[in-house]
């Protein structure tokens, strides 16, 4: 069984997919965003099954290459990008996978914004002072009538209803955190190279804007960028300064595109009313690290921070990429696809 797979991400993601593959299938990997159209096209000759990762046009000129062709496997969740009526003509079945690390990486976006909204880490310090500080009457046996609602006096605590929540970088986990936004009651802004199709915005219930309009727009900007040669250090001094004052950053895209001296010192200064980050220019973490400083320094700095920990999930990595070739197990043991689209 020959796979041609089509992967946008660096060597070592690639060296993960490769090393999951089953031991009787051979596996050509490609960058996509890399590969000329003529080396795919070349590639597909011999492929059984084309795994395509994430977004990247499977058209019917493509198609037309693939004389062996009975799969496409996106992985991923979104398939707009491929031609399904050509797929039908020639035999090609089209399935797609979600992948479980994105919707890990979306699940703790939502406990990053929560995080800093709620003010969990500022709060934590209101725990550890004396009772005596807030209430002259000291603790009381709390039931039914007898409370302390609120004892400290609170008055920055919000909520995402009503936000709006503007995502820089919308691929797989954008859009897995744009579908569990949909229900919050916030607005969805986002931004990518390609804009979607008007029907996948749609669905996903979120508006395209460019990124300076994106970071002006937004109560919570949630940078989900990879990084690039043009995305290092994107968002800078200057770039968080068009952001609303009070307003929140989530970091959670590549660490090395987000200055964070500069968003430590817009959080000193006030003029965001917090951030939360999970990935760094350098990891581990170094501890004369800008934000790790301002949060020792500085009880009431709402920061959040995590240790890179976004994608982990119950399946592991190695079950994770291996799933990836489910189906091509399946096919080569003639069993129903799961996923399947056509």
């Amino acid at each position: 069984m020959n796979v041609l797979y089509l992967c946008p991400l660096g060597k070592q993601h690639q060296a993960w997919r490769l090393q999951a593959a089953p031991a009787d299938v051979r596996v050509v990997m490609l960058r996509s965003s890399e590969a000329p159209r003529e080396r795919v096209q070349q590639h597909l000759r011999d492929a059984d099954v084309l795994i395509t990762e994430r977004s990247g046009a499977v058209d019917r000129a493509l198609l037309e290459h693939a004389p062996r062709l009975k799969l496409v496997q996106r992985i991923g969740s979104l398939y707009h990008d491929i031609d399904l009526d050509a797929a039908r003509e020639r035999g090609v079945a089209v399935c797609v996978r979600p992948i479980i690390g994105t919707i890990a990486v979306a699940e703790h976006v939502l406990l990053q914004i929560l995080a800093v909204l709620r003010r969990a880490m500022p709060l934590q310090h209101v725990l550890r002072t004396s009772p005596e500080a807030f209430l002259h009457t000291g603790p009381r046996r709390t039931d039914e009538d007898v409370f302390a609602f609120n004892w400290s006096n609170q008055t920055r605590i919000a909520l995402i209803y009503g936000k709006t929540i503007g995502i820089l970088g919308f691929g797989e986990i954008g859009v897995e955190l744009a579908r569990r936004l949909q229900p919050m009651g916030c607005r969805v802004l986002y931004h990518k190279r390609h804009r979607l199709p008007s029907a996948v915005e749609k669905a996903l219930g979120a508006e395209y804007r460019d990124a300076e309009a994106l970071l002006r727009e937004s109560d919570i900007v949630v940078c989900l960028l990879p990084y690039s040669t043009e995305t290092d250090q994107w968002l800078n001094a200057e770039r968080l300064a068009l952001m609303k004052r009070g307003a929140w950053l989530i970091e959670a895209g590549s660490g090395s595109v987000v200055d964070e001296r500069a968003v430590a010192e817009a959080v000193r200064s006030g003029h965001l009313a917090g951030a939360a980050f999970d990935t760094y220019e350098w990891e581990p973490i170094p501890q004369d690290n800008p934000l790790l400083a301002l949060a020792d320094q500085d009880p009431e700095a709402n920061l959040f921070l995590t240790p890179h920990i976004g994608s982990c999930n119950d399946a592991g990595p190695a079950n994770e990429f291996a799933a990836f070739y489910e189906n091509v197990i399946r096919l080569q043991r003639g069993k129903p696809l799961v996923g399947r689209i056509t």
